[in-house]
């Protein structure tokens, strides 16, 4: 009984085994993940150790440690637990080849003493030929031939046994000296964690002690972002003012150019608004002009009804159109005229035909008579002569082509692919910087590690290394590039109705007018002192203030 239970334990315990490998390489797959990103936050641990003690970003990255230590230190435990799994696993199996091999022993001990007994030639000899028969000779021999070949292979399945249980021996030992190294690393990681902790702890005090300094530092860069906000929000305000006055000397000019309705009327208009509301139109104008001149040159050349009819199909507002109608008129009228004389001259052969052949019907009448009374008094010599009577001609009937209609053609709007503004963009704006963290978002904010202190983002600050460059989110045109004070330089990119804004730049690449595209560089981001490489980025709308995270794709 005692066996048995063995058995159905082992089959469980092996079905669970057969997980486990799976789960333990994808456990260490994980830790190798872990270690890795513990070496990479110790690299930036060091560089932040080199800047002031007052760094967010090393406390940050503390934390960050910290938790990725602690899901380690996890992980080391569960997989010190399936390696303790394996090794009992392991055990039982090698229990369990144990007792098989001592019951193959004996089995075979057993065989060898019987094979002892009878293993002179004379007995096996004796024991075929005391056989009744041929066939049953014939059966003890090949009982004998299998007798030797069980004997042999229980010998193999012995030494195999024995070979199974030195590999599973081996197998437990490797997972033993495993299982010491996990718990070395466990016990060294633990001891950092605690390390770590205390560190984090000891600079968060730090922050503390220096939270009066903290809460003038952000007070002095809140009212400077209030100053900025200011000065981008009259910039603003003074471009809105300027695009009115601009608009509506555009409308002006271009109502002038629409009454002209000449070229010369709008390459002025382009000349004095090369960028205006209505330069495409203007200019579309021009070639439906030039285009309508030229057909009009066609038509008039022809000089044919179909000319001037081709020409109002496919200028149906040109310029020309009443003289082309005129023209057509003019034609239609000689067409009418000249239809009437062709009447008239068709109504006169007629009636000169008709008195034609009335005549002739006369004469052929008295011819008649006179033939008939020279038959009758003929008529006694000459009975038989017939008198033959010629048939009047038919009348001709003259055909007349009938006038065609004139042809009506039905008009095709026109088309206009429209490009894509700023607005239709939102939520796929690429990034501004190539490589960055948000580390303050728009609105409210508390501080990274003073909870109890909240700050106002116009905004949001960008976290990015040295040397970064400051991108542009959309194609458009520098508005302005402003200088603050403890601020570095700010550049506001006008996209229509809309615009962005890079602030604390050390240096500026773009001036104020310049056409900038998308992606384009407009200066290096600032690295303070403390080694901090961070940019604030605004979006507006008019004079109203946006969430970039809103726009831009992955924020």
């Amino acid at each position: 009984m005692k066996f048995v239970l063995s058995t159905v334990l082992l089959t469980l315990s092996l079905s669970v085994f057969a997980q486990v490998p799976y789960n333990k390489a994808n456990l260490q797959k994980q830790n190798a993940q872990l270690k890795k990103e513990i070496i990479n936050l110790n690299k930036q641990l060091e560089v932040n150790k080199q800047n002031s003690k007052l760094n967010v970003d090393y406390v940050q990255n503390l934390t960050k440690k910290i938790q990725v230590q602690t899901k380690l230190v996890n992980n080391l435990s569960k997989e010190k637990r399936f390696i303790e799994d394996e090794i009992y696993l392991t055990q039982l199996e090698i229990n369990k080849l144990s007792r098989e091999l001592v019951e193959l022993k004996k089995d075979y001990k057993q065989v060898l003493v019987r094979a002892y007994k009878n293993k002179s030639v004379e007995n096996k000899l004796l024991f075929v030929l005391s056989s009744k028969s041929l066939g049953e000779a014939y059966r003890r021999i090949k009982y004998l031939e299998k007798y030797s070949a069980f004997q042999l292979g229980q010998a193999n399945e012995i030494i195999g046994k024995q070979t199974d249980i030195q590999t599973k021996k081996a197998k437990k030992e490797k997972a033993k000296d495993e299982k010491e190294k996990v718990l070395s690393q466990q016990t060294l990681f633990s001891q950092n964690l605690e390390k770590e902790r205390l560190t984090k702890e000891k600079a968060v005090e730090e922050f503390r002690k220096n939270e009066g300094v903290i809460v003038a530092e952000i007070n002095a860069k809140e009212a400077q972002q209030r100053q900025i906000d200011a000065q981008i929000k009259a910039i603003i305000e003074e471009e809105i003012r300027q695009a009115k006055i601009r608009a509506e000397k555009d409308l002006k000019d271009w109502n002038e150019a629409k009454r002209g309705n000449t070229i010369a009327s709008y390459n002025e208009y382009l000349r004095d608004n090369p960028k205006g509301d209505y330069s495409k139109s203007a200019r579309t104008a021009i070639l439906r002009i030039e285009n309508d001149a030229k057909a009009w040159n066609i038509a008039r050349s022809a000089h044919t009804k179909q000319a001037y009819q081709s020409y109002l199909k496919h200028h149906p507002e040109g310029s020309f159109v009443s003289t082309a109608k005129t023209e057509i008129t003019k034609f239609e009228q000689l067409e009418r005229e000249a239809e009437a004389e062709r009447q008239r001259i068709i109504a006169q052969r007629k009636a000169e035909e008709e008195a034609r052949l009335k005549a002739q019907k006369e004469e052929d009448a008295r011819k008649i008579a006179a033939a008939k009374a020279e038959a009758e008094r003929k008529a006694k010599i000459e009975a038989e002569q017939k008198v033959v009577t010629k048939v009047p001609e038919k009348e001709r009937v003259v055909k007349v082509d009938a006038v065609k209609p004139a042809e009506t053609f039905a008009e095709r709007p026109d088309s206009e692919g429209l490009s894509g503004e700023f607005s239709s963009n939102k939520g796929r704006l690429p990034w501004p910087v190539d490589k960055g963290t948000v580390v303050s978002r728009f609105g409210a904010n508390s501080h990274p590690v003073l909870s109890n202190i909240t700050t106002q983002n116009s905004g949001v600050d960008i976290s990015t290394y040295r040397g970064a460059q400051a991108r542009s989110v959309y194609e458009g045109v520098v508005q302005a590039v402003m200088s603050i004070s403890g601020n570095g330089k700010s550049v506001l990119v006008k996209h229509g109705s809309y615009f962005s804004v890079y602030t604390n730049l050390s240096s500026v690449s773009v001036s104020k007018g310049d056409g900038v595209k998308r992606g384009q560089s407009l200066g290096i981001v600032y690295t303070s002192g403390d080694g901090e490489t961070v940019m604030n980025f605004q979006i507006w709308s008019g004079t109203t203030k946006q969430n970039p995270a809103s726009w831009v794709a992955g924020m």
